[in-house]
């Protein structure tokens, strides 16, 4: 039985009760699941009948076959990635946030440092990741520093729209209040900028591992990137897309964690379908 609960606008909706929301969500698997096992069968039946090379791409129950046999290699370098662009969505991420915090806080700040960063957007960072990678060395330094600077910027210019957003009427109460900047924050600009800030997250979820794979065919001997280029190299194709393909995985699973916690903080997210996102 449907339970009653207040929508946005304060009137009474009844609330979908768990069989419910199964059948919603098995309802909405269905298209893309149903599509991915079309394009698998039709990506096997071309295989089989040579319809697609070999040299372009191996069939599915060869990349399958790969990921039994060679499982401990992509686990080894699988694992190197992740922690490399985890660590690189971490560290970004906050610097982000800090900084946009400090800048909204900061009339003179934001008017002397802001400029510049959108300027250094315009930087193609891949393009000096050879330089970075003499500065700081080989191994998880470069590649982390990409990383983190990639996904530091839809943060940063997310949160800085998400809290200037913020409701003036707010800040007015909480200023006859006696209000502390620290409180203003915490109460108002916060709450405003959560959905600016998932949806940037969601765009780092989606270019962290990206940036990792790019900067490890620079400089690193290890990590899924390091493995596509090597097997590339050797023309091992099904190791080279068994990589590709764990890489993909692991930029979704980044991607589903960030969208579920925005569903867990509903409540301060729900004007995130306002972004579009």
């Amino acid at each position: 039985m449907a339970t009653m609960s207040l929508n946005k606008s304060g009137m009474p909706e009844e609330t979908a009760t768990r069989p419910q929301r199964l059948r919603e969500w098995i309802s909405a698997a269905t298209p893309p699941v149903a599509f991915l096992v079309c394009l698998i069968g039709v990506w096997y039946y071309g295989s089989a009948k040579g319809f697609v090379p070999f040299y372009i791409i191996p069939g599915p129950q060869q990349i399958a076959a790969e990921f039994v046999a060679n499982n401990a290699v992509l686990v080894k370098h699988a694992s190197r990635t992740t922690v490399e662009a985890l660590s690189g969505f971490a560290i970004g991420n906050v610097a982000a946030i800090i900084m946009s915090v400090l800048l909204t806080w900061s009339r003179p700040l934001r008017e002397t440092i802001y400029p510049y960063a959108l300027l250094s957007r315009a930087i193609p960072l891949i393009v000096f990741t050879p330089v970075i990678v003499v500065m700081l060395g080989r191994g998880l330094p470069p590649i982390i520093f990409t990383v983190a600077f990639t996904v530091y910027f839809p943060t940063f210019l997310n949160m800085m729209r998400g809290l200037r957003s913020a409701n003036l009427e707010y800040h007015e109460t909480l200023h006859t209040l006696s209000a502390t900047h620290f409180q203003r924050l915490w109460l108002v600009d916060l709450p405003s900028s959560m959905p600016y800030l998932f949806a940037a997250l969601k765009i780092s979820a989606s270019s962290a591992f990206i940036s990792a794979l790019v900067t490890e065919w620079i400089g690193s001997n290890l990590g899924l990137g390091y493995l596509v280029v090597v097997s590339g190299q050797y023309f091992k194709l099904a190791t080279l897309w068994a990589a590709i393909f764990t890489a993909a995985f692991l930029t979704l699973a980044l991607l589903g964690i960030v969208t579920l916690v925005e569903k867990l903080l509903g409540r301060w997210t729900a004007s995130a379908d306002d972004l579009g996102v």
